[in-house]
């Protein structure tokens, strides 16, 4: 004899009773998609309702989760910022720019439970007032901890699911994510650290994901508001077989080649690129590529290649010498010493009626990435980018003589924060909410 204490028994009551099938099945997979464990099934004589036992500490969250199944109540989602940057500020000013809307129209209700950054973060209990969410993390802020921080926002009884958005670059933030997904709590991220880390940290966390009903989405790892994750899916999900992909990832190096015509300096356009905001603040991680490369790896992986990062051979744009330059100051003052070379570079491909591109290549036929500067006819699409625009190439079994181009702006917080919120999103379109 086994005895389990502090458990709750809740019923699903049809009063159509059997002539209304589906209602059982409902109920149960609106648990198993909040990872809620079912103890014990039942269901009575007259059939008009189905008994589950579960712990007593999951019974409110799967009280939100059956109604939202069955849209009798608001699809509500507890969500909790990781890095209120840049990108993470900006979607909490378009979260609340759009609060209303989703309210009304989609009855999704968003409540940020917790923001946290690296060493302070705000709590709430009933949704942060994202009108004045900065202010609040100054008059009422405490020392960031990610454990409590965690416990808080997946711990509210009264919303049934779980959002965690990482809005970090941090691979120890990344490194959570497993940790979330078995607990329930859906992952969406424009982290590119997890997806192109270490291949078994990466295959873990995909296994797990597949097998619950959990949700990780991270469109924006590789171009920002663009469909590039999306659209892949969406090929290989209808049976078509990618070949190749090939495109310019980096609005960063997109603006710098665009801009390096005529007798312009190479350190001249880095210089005006830096100033406009395009770069990092030390351009070398941008001219390094390994940006682009880590974007390489999630596009490989997602087509079915187990590379690891070390694979991929990256031509770094950064002159030798200059790699271990003290700082980007004096990296700038000393790259104009390597104009030369570009300037070279650049007549060699003139001369032939072509131009210089910084592009990533996966080669799915020869199982393969490359990241490195290639020289292009001028007709060709990549070619005929302007400002900082991305454009992603597929070449596929379907899409063979003529690639599949999708092209846009691949950068900049106002379309990343975007293509996030888009992903959350798209988490609510799962747990119920009305498409």
């Amino acid at each position: 004899v086994e005895v389990i204490t502090n458990c709750s028994i809740l019923a699903a009551v049809d009063q159509k009773g059997a002539n209304s099938p589906g209602v059982g099945v409902s109920f149960i997979t609106a648990l198993a998609k909040d990872n809620i464990k079912v103890l014990a099934i039942s269901q009575v004589g007259s059939k008009t309702n189905v008994n589950v036992v579960i712990k007593k500490e999951d019974s409110t969250r799967a009280l939100q989760a059956f109604n939202s199944r069955l849209y009798l109540s608001k699809t509500t989602i507890a969500m909790g910022i990781v890095g209120p940057g840049l990108i993470g500020a900006t979607l909490l000013d378009q979260i609340w720019d759009q609060a209303a809307i989703l309210k009304k129209d989609f009855d999704i209700d968003l409540q940020v439970m917790g923001i946290t950054g690296s060493t302070r973060m705000i709590l709430s209990d009933v949704g942060i007032d994202l009108s004045r969410w900065r202010e609040l993390q100054e008059e009422k802020g405490e020392m960031a901890d990610m454990k409590k921080f965690t416990q808080h926002v997946h711990g509210n009884q009264f919303t049934g699911n779980t959002i965690l958005v990482d809005c970090t670059a941090d691979s120890n933030v990344a490194s959570l994510y497993y940790e979330w997904l078995d607990r329930g709590i859906h992952v969406v991220t424009p982290n590119k650290k997890a997806n192109s880390g270490p291949l078994d940290q990466y295959l873990k966390l995909r296994a797990l994901q597949r097998k619950s009903y959990t949700h990780y989405f991270y469109e924006a790892t590789v171009g920002a508001g663009l469909p590039i994750i999306s659209t892949l899916r969406g090929l290989q999900e209808t049976g078509d077989k990618i070949l190749r992909i090939e495109g310019i990832f980096s609005g960063t190096l997109s603006y710098i080649f665009n801009s390096f015509i005529g007798e312009r300096a190479f350190s001249e356009v880095v210089g005006e690129a830096k100033q406009a905001g395009y770069t990092e603040p030390d351009p070398r991680d941008d001219l390094s590529g390994t940006d682009v490369a880590r974007k390489v790896i999630i596009l490989a992986r997602e087509s079915g290649l187990k590379l690891e990062l070390s694979d991929v051979p990256v031509q770094s744009l950064v002159p030798e010498p200059l790699q271990v330059s003290s700082s980007a100051e004096q990296f700038m003052q000393q790259l104009p010493q390597f104009d030369q070379d570009m300037a070279k570079k650049r007549h060699d491909a003139e001369t032939a009626g072509e131009v210089l591109r910084y592009v990533g290549v996966v080669d799915v036929v020869n199982q393969k990435g490359t990241v490195e500067l290639r020289r292009y006819k001028k007709e060709h699409p990549f070619a005929r980018l302007s400002g900082s625009d991305n454009i992603i190439s597929f070449t596929t079994r379907r899409y063979n003589d003529h690639p599949l181009i999708i092209i846009g702006p691949g950068a900049g917080a106002q379309v990343t924060a975007g293509g996030v919120f888009s992903d959350v999103l798209r988490v609510a379109s799962y747990l119920g909410a009305p498409s």
